[in-house]
């Protein structure tokens, strides 16, 4: 095990274990068998996946612990400067939360809750900021972080297709006809798919789309697309078309971009004279006909009863208590912690944006890959926008939660990585001022 800046014994075969497992655990930590309005379980699969629904968490929980094992074993070790990042603060308010869960009876909640995310900071942030600094001191780019979101990805996506394909009935809220997959509910499917394109559409720019990897990220790229039209989330939706146009722009000089444009302009008025019906009668009957405005209704009602108690948030509801989501990480904060949560929100909302701003500053050193940096700044940019309307922060196995650890961890180690090439330009340039000087007298 590495202390402090002690030499690591990382091999490879004890990386690809970390990780494996990881993005094994979260998929695990993805299965959560979902139940009508009137809490009646949907129907069944197949053996396999309810074998999954069943043991999901505690699959996650030793993937994990595995993780952790080997990487103290073999790997990069813990470093205290790991510790400091961004996401504690989000672990400190999920922490909080069950806490108070405990104060109101929950006591079984707190105790595997708070273990479980103290594993999870380990793997998800002491852990993969280590590895994420080992490869940008190496300067290969070879992300740690986009490693295990791939894995993840392969694995979520690809039982949510099959899922979708094969049980239909038992992945679809029969009401409204929104997709959930594996997962709980349209909203957190949304929200994991949501957060997988960031990692893929690096994976697509940064090996190429003549790569096996960069041609799997695209194909998983257009299953993330029509995941979040059949869940129906306009969010999720949105996010991801975004991070494809962004990504594109690395595939497009000025003079192809210019093409595009005209294409684009004298086509626009043929493609809407021909399939303006069509596509904007699929758009509505998916993203507006029979949405009702609940999101908004969540907000006022949680927001209200924070005021009534601003300091530790509401008595939580339920036999036992549980955690109480306003579809806002803010509000659902507010409400479950009050201003104890939200401070520690806010300081991770600064925290984050810095992250963003000295990420960007990187641009400008000829060593540093833009898409690596546009990776972080896209990722938690999209974290951001997220946590206002869906709860993306909290929960102790929620996948999403875990996600922006991950990814938060990764921003994190970049923008300390750094330093040391900022300072090591800035050495440079003071020593070739005096070598200057010198060669004058």
């Amino acid at each position: 095990m590495m202390v402090g800046d002690r030499p690591t014994r990382s091999f490879r075969p004890a990386r690809l274990v970390v990780v494996a497992t990881s993005g094994a655990a979260l998929w695990f930590a993805a299965f959560a068998k979902a139940q009508d309005f009137e809490g009646q379980l949907y129907p069944p699969m197949n053996a396999p996946l309810e074998a999954l629904f069943s043991l999901g968490r505690t699959l996650s929980f030793g993937t994990m612990l595995l993780a952790v094992v080997v990487t103290l074993t073999f790997g990069s070790g813990l470093n205290r400067m790991d510790w400091r990042n961004a996401s504690m603060y989000i672990a400190a308010v999920n922490v909080f939360i069950l806490f108070k869960l405990m104060l109101y009876g929950n006591y079984e909640i707190f105790f595997q809750g708070s273990f479980a995310i103290l594993i999870q900071m380990l793997v998800f942030v002491v852990c993969a900021s280590g590895y994420e600094k080992e490869e940008f001191d190496q300067q290969n780019h070879v992300s740690h972080v986009v490693q295990i979101l791939y894995v993840f990805s392969v694995l979520f996506i690809f039982t949510n297709v099959y899922a979708f394909v094969y049980f239909p009935s038992s992945s679809t809220v029969q009401a409204s006809g929104r997709f959930f997959g594996i997962t709980a509910n349209p909203q957190h499917l949304a929200m994991s798919c949501a957060l997988c394109a960031p990692a893929l559409l690096y994976c697509l720019v940064h090996y190429g789309v003549r790569s096996i990897i960069g041609v799997s990220a695209g194909i998983m790229s257009s299953c993330v697309l029509f995941i979040e039209y059949e869940s129906g989330s306009r969010l999720g939706f949105i996010a991801t078309s975004i991070c494809i146009i962004m990504a594109c722009r690395y595939f497009l000089d000025r003079r192809r971009i210019v093409y595009v444009m005209i294409v684009g302009a004298l086509a626009l008025p043929v493609a809407y004279a021909s399939f303006y019906e069509s596509i904007s009668g699929l758009l509505r009957s998916r993203f507006l006909e029979g949405r009702t405005d609940t999101r908004s209704e969540y907000w006022i009602s949680g927001w209200n009863d924070f005021l009534q108690n601003p300091l530790v948030g509401i008595e939580p509801t339920g036999d036992p208590p549980k955690y109480y989501f306003t579809v806002s990480s803010w509000v659902s904060a507010a409400y479950s912690g009050g201003v104890i949560a939200l401070v520690l929100l806010l300081v991770f909302l600064f925290s984050a944006i810095s992250y963003v701003f000295r990420i960007n500053k990187l641009r400008t050193l000829p060593y540093i890959d833009q898409e690596y940096v546009d990776l972080h700044i896209s990722a938690v940019t999209m974290i951001l926008v997220l946590s206002v309307f869906e709860a993306v922060f909290l929960g102790v196995f929620s996948t999403h939660t875990m996600m922006v650890y991950l990814y938060v961890a990764g921003a994190g180690s970049l923008v300390g990585g750094s330093k040391k090439l900022l300072y090591a330009r800035y050495r440079q340039f003071a020593d070739a001022g005096r070598l200057r000087v010198g060669r004058q007298r």
